[in-house]
């Protein structure tokens, strides 16, 4: 499941599939994209897009996935996986 696929469903079928409303999401997203933009190191860029980060998130918290099976979906190792879930988190709760 990733965001191209999700993106094309209707209102109410993307908040069926993520958990949250697609305006919801999108407010997210933008917190994300402004913690982008204050990173003081580049590093190496993330495997997965915004919108995939945000998605592995909400699943791992919405469905109590582990990170080992989020992983096999996005096509990242656990470790990418748990990395991803705590920097989303980290941004998402200075916001």
């Amino acid at each position: 499941m990733n965001y191209l696929t999700l993106k094309t469903l209707s209102p109410s079928a993307f908040k069926r599939g993520v958990g949250i409303p697609l305006p919801l999401f999108h407010e997210l997203l933008e917190v994300l994209k402004a913690g982008e933009l204050t990173k003081k190191k580049s590093g190496r860029p993330s495997p997965l897009s915004l919108e995939d980060q945000l998605l592995l998130t909400l699943g791992y918290w919405r469905e109590y996935r582990t990170l080992f099976h989020l992983g096999l979906s996005y096509q990242v190792h656990e470790s990418t996986a748990q990395r991803i879930v705590k920097r989303v988190e980290t941004r998402l709760e200075a916001s």
